[in-house]
C-alpha cells in the first residue's frame, strides 16, 4: 500500500496503481567561472530535490462518479506541509515530502491508465527509518546509512534547574553552552540549533565551540541527556 500520513492510498479511494518511479536525488555540482581561461573550476557536489510519481487508473466509466474519485484523491494528497510517505518495496523506512502535482483526467477516456501524483523531497530527500533510536550520552553507539548529511540526530535533557558550562564532545567537535536555562533541552545536531521549551539559546553557545556534525559508524557523545537519530539512505 502507499501511505501518506498514515493513510493508505488505496483504502481511500478504488484505484488501480499502475506504476511508483521514485527519482535519485538530484546533483548540482558547484563550480566557479573561470575569467580568462576556457572551462570552470569544480568546487564540490551538492544535492537537491527528489521526486516520486504515481501513475495510476481509475476503472470507472461514470463522469460524475470519476470526478468524485478525483476529489478524493486530491484530498488524500494535499497538504500545507511535507508529510511522511511510505512506499511498496521501501520497508520501515519513509521519505519526507509533499504533493506538486494533481492528476488531470479525461472526460471521454474513462480508461486512461496515465493519471498521476507527484510528491516532491525538499528538506530531508533521504529515505529514513520509521524506527527513532536512542543512546545515553556517554555510551558507545553505532550509526549505519549512506546519507551525504549524516542521521537526523539530536540530543534532548529535561533541566529542573539551570545548568552552567554544560559541554558535550565526540572527541573532534566540542559544544560549551555557558548556561542553560530549566526546561527541556533539545539540542538540533542537523539544524545547529539548541533549544529550552522551543525557545532558543544559542546567545549561551561559547565563543570557539564547534557542533557536533551527525555522522555513522560507532561513536560517543559526552555530557548529559540522550542521543536520538534517526537513520537515513540515499
Amino acid at each position: 500500500m502507499i501511505l501518506f500520513n498514515g493513510t493508505a492510498l488505496e483504502t481511500q479511494v478504488p484505484v488501480m496503481v499502475e506504476d511508483v518511479q521514485v527519482s535519485p536525488i538530484q546533483l548540482s555540482p558547484q563550480a566557479r567561472q573561470r575569467p580568462i581561461r576556457f572551462g570552470a573550476d569544480f568546487v564540490r557536489m551538492g544535492g537537491g530535490t527528489r521526486t516520486i510519481t504515481i501513475t495510476f487508473a481509475l476503472l470507472n466509466d461514470r463522469r460524475d462518479q470519476r470526478q468524485t474519485l478525483l476529489r478524493q484523491v486530491a484530498r488524500w494528497a494535499r497538504s500545507q506541509e511535507e508529510g511522511r510517505l511510505q512506499l511498496p518495496g521501501y520497508p520501515d523506512v519513509y521519505l519526507q515530502c509533499i504533493c506538486t502535482e494533481l492528476p488531470s483526467a479525461s472526460i471521454r477516456q474513462w480508461w486512461d491508465a496515465k493519471m498521476r501524483l507527484v510528491f516532491t523531497c525538499y528538506d530531508n530527500p533521504y529515505f529514513t527509518d520509521l524506527a527513532e533510536k536512542s543512546a545515553v550520552c556517554g555510551s558507545a553507539f553505532n550509526v549505519v546509512g549512506d546519507a551525504q548529511d549524516g542521521p537526523l540526530m539530536r540530543i534532548e535533557r529535561t533541566l529542573s534547574a539551570q545548568a552552567n558550562n554544560q559541554i558535550y564532545s565526540n572527541g573532534s567537535e566540542t559544544m560549551t553552552f555557558s548556561q542553560i536555562p530549566a526546561g527541556n533541552l533539545v539540542i538540533d545536531l542537523n539544524r545547529q540549533l539548541a533549544t529550552v521549551n522551543g525557545q532558543s539559546i544559542m546567545q549561551y553557545y561559547t565563543f570557539g565551540s564547534s557542533f557536533i556534525l551527525p555522522q555513522e559508524g560507532l561513536q560517543t557523545i559526552t555530557g548529559t541527556g540522550s542521543i536520538k537519530w534517526r537513520e537515513r539512505w540515499e
